[in-house]
This record gives structure tokens, sequence and C-alpha cells, in this order.
């Protein structure tokens, strides 16, 4: 004991120092006050700019207020990961930084810095001289960890809203996560990266941002402006739940546009679950929904929903002098109504050759839905512009036109193969341009080019309705639809992985199944059909009741519960009556509650199959007075861990007052505890780590995360 008390002593001591401060900013303060209480507050950015910052030290801006001035963080204000710098707002809503024509925020060399729940304002695209929020490496041989930025509004810059980059060969930023961003009305982009040498920078995550409203800038012509998200040079990178829209418009380079979603020089690019559309260009090149281009490997697009852009919906570019670009995927996507400007393709393949252009990709069960242009143009719903690639596939893809619309062109005959694709153009003859040469029918076109058809022979491929499905069900195709099990398996027949799920999230086919074509699978049903699980005390015991509406080799339910509703043990067992179709009633009674210790319990049931397979119900939970003895009035914060930012909630609260402290004692939030002994505590603005929860001579332990 005395030894595990020691190292709890000597990890606190590492990771909480005493030197760590909160230094808080208001409009209503004082530079020549301390900074470090709202009652002696600053009340300038030019303060915070004039200070060194120490690893776990807080500014907080006071929110609702504005403050002139761009941030500059010292050089020598440097975080860590587990004490990071952290610079936040304070009170009710966000602190906003009005920069003017500069810079919002500005950190050279600087890491182990989070910014979250602050607006930067600039003065607007064309007045602006600077990006927003700049993370910037130049030394050599550095690699800075721990960027963090969550929850900003960043508008009215003319370059980028967020750029983070490095230019000194390898050197780059790891660990960086932006979240929660909105940057929107800048000039060049709204969230950048980029680096001098290729995949300089490692482990990225952006989710749950938008950048819209990025319109490009038509004074520069020798590159492309007013992307949504752009990354480069990241080694490891996942984008997901993200949006970009109404972007590009005024971009002026004629040699390349923006895109709403994309990255180029990166290797292990995962773009996911995101929505990218309305984004056009001021120019006839580009200004689509998604894009890998020049220098992507090892690189995905899956699970999102391109719509009403002007260029792509999914594009594979690799431009001049670019590295090498290989072993790229585009499945399960759904792309609508895009390729509006300049006669695009829906999905488009480029490539200028360099590095031996554009070598093995796998675009397949995407679902193309093409109408005609109001404006005139002729969109595609697949072009392949140039030569310069191999080992390109296109399988189990849906690709339906309006009357008229061309379902297929490509510029060259060698590195494509079509197989298992649906092909279907409206009230219309299907047209397929083989380098120049036009095809109405699959049997001429698969004689004359060999394309859809396997290396045994065989004939794959069909023209038909895909009959989709519309509104709530959109994109799956009806239960007469030719699309329904008719895909080649990749796995079996091709030793391709077709990933883990679809569009919608539904389990993609086993190597023994046969899937859909399209961006959806059709979903099994399910073995056992869960109509009702409830739980009520009933004296010193729990019973619980649940009912099925039909089930199919259920061979029974385990009955799990657990005092935090995160880790779950077994408690019972209940046989199932294997296969019906007749409604089934269950039960079980949990005895003795008492031995929980807790106020509240959550179960579960975990439904086994006679095969082993198993699929967990929802959790219920039973709170009450029941648990008894000392313990029976033990508090409780829920949840915990907690997401920093969030509220809790604390329960079996015996004193009037709840206060929450960090682990230099300082009281950093309290809260008023109710007639239920109840209290809610909001840790907004708070960093993660470890705190304490106090309640007259009860405490507990309270673990916020990122």
């Amino acid at each position: 004991m005395a030894k595990i008390i020691l190292f709890i002593l000597l990890v606190s001591s590492i990771v909480f120092p005493a030197t760590a401060a909160t230094y808080y900013v208001s409009a209503s303060g004082n530079d020549a006050n301390a900074g470090t209480s709202k009652s002696s507050a600053w009340s300038t950015v030019a303060r915070v700019n004039a200070a060194t910052f120490q690893p776990g030290d807080r500014v907080l801006f006071e929110g609702g207020q504005t403050f002139s001035g761009g941030i500059w963080l010292q050089p020598a204000s440097q975080g860590t990961a587990v004490l990071p710098i952290v610079l936040s707002s304070y009170g009710v809503g966000a602190a906003t930084i009005a920069s003017g024509n500069g810079f919002g925020f500005y950190g050279e060399n600087n890491a182990g810095i989070e910014l979250r729940r602050l607006n930067f304002v600039g003065s607007g695209r064309s007045a602006n001289t600077s990006s927003g929020v700049i993370f910037y490496l130049t030394t050599a041989n550095t690699h800075l960890q721990h960027v963090r930025l969550d929850s900003l509004d960043v508008s009215g810059y003319r370059n980028a809203g967020i750029s983070i980059g490095s230019w000194n060969g390898t050197s780059g930023y790891t660990d960086v996560r932006i979240t929660n961003c909105f940057s929107h009305a800048n000039g060049e982009a709204g969230i950048s990266s980029y680096s001098q040498s290729l995949a300089a920078h490692h482990n990225w995550y952006v989710g749950n941002c938008k950048a819209f409203d990025n319109t490009g800038r038509a004074d520069i012509t020798t590159t492309h402006t007013g992307n949504g998200i752009v990354l480069s040079g990241i080694d490891g990178a996942l984008v997901e739940h993200c949006e970009a829209y109404n972007n590009g418009a005024l971009n002026g380079n004629r040699s390349g546009g923006p895109v709403g979603i994309w990255g180029w020089c990166c290797n292990n690019l995962v773009i996911q679950k995101c929505e990218s559309h309305h984004n056009s260009s001021g120019t006839a090149i580009d200004g689509g929904g998604f894009d890998l281009d020049g220098g992507c490997t090892n690189s995905v697009l899956q699970y999102n929903y391109s719509h009403d852009n002007g260029g792509p919906g999914y594009l594979l570019a690799q431009y001049s002098g670019a590295p090498p670009m290989t072993d790229l995927t585009i499945r399960y996507n759904v792309s609508e109504n895009d390729a509006r400007q300049n006669g695009q393709g829906a999905i488009s393949v480029w490539s200028s050759g360099a590095n031996g252009g554009i070598k093995r990709a796998s675009i397949h069960n995407n679902t193309v839905l093409l109408s005609r242009p109001a404006n005139g143009t002729s969109p595609l719903a697949v072009r392949i512009m140039s030569g310069g690639i191999s080992a390109i596939t296109l399988r189990n893809n849906v690709l339906k036109t309006a009357a008229g619309l061309l379902l297929l062109a490509t510029a060259t005959t060698t590195g494509l193969k079509l197989e298992g694709n649906l092909y279907w153009a409206e009230a219309s003859t299907v047209s397929l341009n083989w380098k120049g040469t036009n095809y109405a029918d699959l049997a001429s076109w698969r004689a004359a080019t060999g394309q859809e058809k396997m290396a045994d022979g065989r004939a794959t491929g069909l023209i038909a309705d895909p009959q989709i499905q519309s509104g709530a069900a959109a994109y799956t195709p009806l239960p007469s639809s030719p699309a329904r099990g008719a895909a080649l398996n990749l796995q079996s027949e091709f030793s391709v992985n077709p990933g883990p799920r679809d569009f919608v999230g539904n389990p993609t086919p086993l190597a023994s199944k046969t899937g859909n074509i399209g961006a959806l699978e059709t979903q099994e049903p399910l073995p056992v059909v869960l109509t009702q699980f409830t739980v009520r005390a009933q004296g010193p015991a729990a019973l619980l009741r649940w009912g099925t509406a039909s089930e199919q080799n259920n061979a029974h339910f385990v009955i799990e519960s657990s005092r935090d509703g995160q880790t779950f043990s077994k408690v019972g067992q209940v046989a199932g009556h294997g296969s019906t179709a007749q409604a089934q009633s269950y039960q079980f009674t949990d005895q003795n509650l008492a031995r929980y210790a807790c106020s509240i319990i959550y179960y579960r049931l975990r439904q086994v199959d006679t095969d082993g397979k198993t699929t967990f119900s929802p959790v219920v939970a039973l709170s009450g007075s029941w648990a008894g003895g000392s313990n029976g009035g033990a508090l409780q914060v829920l949840p915990n861990p907690a997401l920093a930012g969030a509220t809790v909630v604390v329960k079996g609260a015996g004193s009037n007052r709840v206060q929450l402290y960090n682990v230099q004692g300082q009281l950093v939030a309290n809260g008023n505890v109710d007639a239920t002994g109840t209290a809610e505590l909001a840790v907004a603005g708070l960093g993660a780590g470890i705190y304490i929860v106090r309640c007259g001579p009860q405490s507990i332990r309270l673990v916020l995360a990122d």
C-alpha cells in the first residue's frame, strides 16, 4: 500500500506542477493587474502577447466580449500533451478576437497548445492580409506534438481561416485535432495544411467541422483558391463528419481549381462520412466535392455524400511534378447532380503521368445520379480524362443519368477496367464513349473493348433501371431492383477488401455472400427483434422484463449489470425460443441490489445466437435508495469521465452546495444542490485532467477528457 501511495504522489507531482496558473482577460479589466482571477483580470490582447506561459497555464477571455488585435504566442510559451497551454473563453458565450487586417492567432514553433471556444474575426477577405489561426514550424528536424483547435469560429481572412504548416524539410506537427470548428467567408481556404517535405506531419484528425463561403480570389492565377478543407503533407489523417459548401466561386487559376474536401501529398488519408455540396470554381476546372490529388498514397474516400457541385463529386488527379500516386479507394459514396459546370464527370480521373501516373485505384459500390443542368451543359457519370493511369478499376457502381447524357467517356483504352456496373439513362439509349467511339449497348462495347468481361470470359454489367428509393430510404434499391444481389463479390473474385460497411452503415457482404450494386447494401433481418426492455425495483431486488416480436436462431439472453454504465458483468441467463414468428415475453429478477453499493445500476441484454454471434440491447438504468449501509448516499458524478466543456450531474449530495477543485486545490466551479440531492456543474472552459468534486465531507474524483 505504501508503494502505491508513493507512486500516486510522485505522478501527481510530475503531471500537475504548482506553477500552472489561469489568467483572465476582461473588457473591464486592467493590464496592470495580476490577471490570475476574474476580479484582477487583464484587459487587452497586447497584455497576453507580452506574457510567457508555462505548461498547464490557461488564458481565458470573457465570453460575449470583443478584444482587438491578434494573439501572438511567445516562442517560449510551450505546453505539453499532458499539460497544454489553453486559450479559451469563460462565462457565457465565446469571446471574439477582432484582429482587423492581421492574423487572429499566430504560433511559430509552438506546440502543446489548445484553442477552444473562441471567435476570430478579420476585416474581410478583401481587406485582410493574413490567415485566421496560424501554426507555423520553421526549425529543422523538429516534430512538435499536440495541437487542439475546438469550437472555433474563424471568418473574414484573406488567406485561410485555419492554417497549419511547416517549411523546413521533414519538420512537422504530430497529434493535431481540429474539431467542431466553423471556418467561413475567407479567401483561399477554410482549413488548410502544408509542408515542405512529403508526409512531414503525422496523426491528424479533423471532425465535425464546417467550411463554407470561402469564395476564392480572382487576383491569384497561379494556384487554386476557394477550398473548403484541404490537407497536405500528412502521414495518417482522418477527416469525418465535416461539411463544405458554397466555396470556390472566385477562383482565378485556369490551371486548377478548388475542391470542397480533399488532400494531396498525403499517405493514409481517410475522408469519410462527410458532405460536400454547392462548391464551384471561377474557371473551367475542378470546383467539386471530394478529391484525392497528386502524391496521395494508400488513401480512401468512403461513405461521403456529394451533390450539386460545379465539378466532379469524386476526383482522382495527378498533377505535373507530383510524387508517386498509388493504392487509392473510392467506395460506398453517393454523388447526386454533381458536375454542373463545363461538362465534367461526377466521377473523374485525370493524370499528367508524373512519376508513373495514378497506379492501382479501386472505385467500387458508388451510386451516381445525374440530371441535366438548367445551364445547358452536359455532365457525365464517369469521365476518364487522360492516359497516365494503370490498374484503375470501376466495379459494382450504379451509374444513372438523364436522357442524352453520357454514362462514360474515356480518353484512354489502357490501364482501366470496368466490371459489374449497372448503367441506365432515363427514357433514352445508353451511351458509352470509348476513346471517341460511341456504343449504345453492352454487348457491342464488351466485344470491341473487353470491358464488362471477367478474365475467364464471363460477361458482367447490366443495363437496367436501378429502381432506387427516395425520401427517408434514399438510394436504397427497391425489392424489385436489378441491383439487389447482383454485385460481383470483390473479396472472392479479386481479393479486394470491400470495407466493413456501406453508405448508411449496413455491413458489407461476406466472401460467401452476394451484395448489391451501388452504395447501399440490403440489411438482412435481425435474428431477434426486441420490442421492449424495462427494469424496476421490487423491494431489495430488480425485476427486468423484455419482449421480442420474432426470433431467429436465438439461443439465450445473458443479463449484464454495471455500476458505471461502461463495464458490465454477467448476473444471469435466460433461454431463448430458437426460431419463432410469435411474440415472446421474458423476465429476470436480480436479487440483493445492496451488493452494488451505488445508487444507480445499469442493465443490458446480450443476445446470443445458436452459432455464437451476439448483439446487445440498449442500456437501461435503475436508481433508488435501496443501496443501504454507509454507501447508500454515496456521491456520484455522471458522466465520469466527461468531455471538457460539458455539464456534469452530481447525485447523492449531502450538503446544499458542491464545489469542483483542480489538483492544485483551486476552486474552479460550484453549484447548488436541489431537494433531490442533485446538482449540476458546468465545466466549460476547463482543460482535460483530474478534478475533485466535494460536497461537505464527501468527495469524488472527476476526469475530464478531450
